[in-house]
């Protein structure tokens, strides 16, 4: 055990730059960390550390030490945490990142459930519609549209959010001409959504049924980069916006916004599209992490199609489920 002390102690010094930054750090004098670094140094048989009056130098083997006492000290550290876990409640901090609309839409539902369900573990959820680095921005979970791949992180599917559909207001539609086949659309404004893709404001929509699938360049008053605007520029009977159902699915059921060509599968992009949730990939993963995905999970797969309000939703499954709990585990053993 005395080893190990003096090891965490070298990382501190190393990642301090000096033996008495790291004593402050821990509440040592410089004297009794040069002692134990020296013990260290005796132990191994090797100078790990290059004194001088201004700076401290790794040697070789010291750099190579330090690397790997890194990470042996970090893995030691997981295992304990997780060890210890059997034994508690999840709790702590939860830092979360997703896009807007998957926040105000999806999210906002899913977040009471779960702080009734697990009220130790607080949730900082955080905003974008760009995605974030993980470790860079110390983010635990993300939850993330699209077909992801990314082998460095762990991937877990939430849902199928393909359905997207064409939808417009009632008033737009009775003071515009009629839609009943795709082409029609070239002539009403849409509102669509910006990609990158085209310079002059104008996006491609496709749209296929069992003949086959067609690509129409569209445009229209307005593009933006975020759904949230598309839907209201809709239901303020701007033009036509082409969206995943889940965006719009109450101004659908309250009638202020009605499906255009509902006989066409539609997508500006391609018609496969997953909501995903992703999370560092570590041998030992975080309860409070493990604990929010199985969560989401199980949230999604009682999720009635396109609701977006608690009352909308069975019954959630949690990690004191027994089936759920060797699910559960014998997913994340696997990883």
């Amino acid at each position: 055990m005395e080893t190990l002390k003096n090891i965490r102690l070298f990382i501190k010094v190393v990642q301090a730059g000096s033996f008495s930054a790291a004593g402050r750090l821990i509440g040592l004098s410089p004297a009794s960390v040069s002692r134990q670094i020296n013990a260290l140094e005796h132990a191994l048989g090797v100078r790990l550390i290059y004194r001088t009056s201004r700076k401290l130098t790794l040697t070789e083997v010291g750099q190579m030490y330090f690397e790997r006492a890194s990470d042996i000290i970090n893995e030691l550290d997981a295992l304990e945490s997780v060890v210890s876990e059997h034994q508690t409640k999840p709790r702590g901090l939860l830092h979360v990142h997703t896009r807007v609309s998957i926040g105000t839409r999806l999210l906002s539902s899913a977040l009471p459930a779960f702080n009734e369900h697990f009220p130790e573990i607080k949730v900082k959820l955080w905003l974008t519609e760009e995605s974030r680095d993980l470790i860079e921005h110390k983010i635990d979970v993300a939850i993330r549209l699209g077909n992801l791949d990314e082998p460095s992180l762990a991937v877990r599917k939430l849902w199928d959010a393909s359905q997207r559909i064409i939808f417009a207001s009632p008033t737009y539609l009775a003071t515009h001409p009629i839609i009943d086949r795709p082409d029609d659309l070239l002539q009403h404004s849409c509102l669509t959504y910006l990609d990158g893709r085209f310079d002059d404001g104008s996006a491609m929509w496709r749209l296929r049924n069992r003949a086959g699938t067609k690509d129409l360049r569209v445009t229209g008053p307005i593009q933006v980069n975020n759904p949230e605007l598309v839907r209201e520029c809709a239901l303020a009977n701007m033009g036509l916006g082409l969206l995943p159902k889940w965006c719009i699915w109450d101004e659908l059921q309250s009638g202020r916004l009605v499906h255009v060509l509902p006989d066409w599968q539609t997508s500006p992009t391609t018609f496969d599209h997953n909501i995903y949730a992703v999370y560092e990939r570590s041998r030992y993963v975080p309860l409070k992490v493990r604990t929010f995905v199985n969560f989401l999970v199980g949230f999604f797969a009682n999720r009635k199609d396109g609701a977006t309000s608690a009352t909308d939703f069975e019954p959630l499954f949690g990690i004191d489920d027994p089936e759920d709990r060797r699910h559960l585990e014998t997913e994340w053993s696997t990883m």
